[in-house]
């Protein structure tokens, strides 16, 4: 992944499973990358990653891979 300068002219999503509490990532599909960004900070940075990336960060959260909500992750293998 990338940190950059939020892009121009593009079409930033909310989850339909956000509950409104500002405490959710705005997500933008770019030319061949998706650009990930705080709902709190649109003006600040963005992060951006391949599809691949994308997919598989989906995936983890889809199979509680990445610690749940207690902000801990379990098996991502982080250091």
């Amino acid at each position: 992944m990338n940190r950059s300068d939020p892009p121009c002219n593009v079409r930033w999503f909310t989850s339909s499973h956000s509950n409104g509490n500002g405490e959710c990532v705005e997500v933008a599909a770019l030319d061949g990358a998706v650009a990930l960004r705080d709902s709190k900070r649109r003006g600040g940075h963005v992060l951006v990653c391949t599809p691949t990336e994308w997919h598989a960060f989906l995936t983890g959260v889809a199979h509680d891979e990445l610690g749940g909500r207690s902000g801990q992750a379990e098996s991502a293998g982080s250091t």
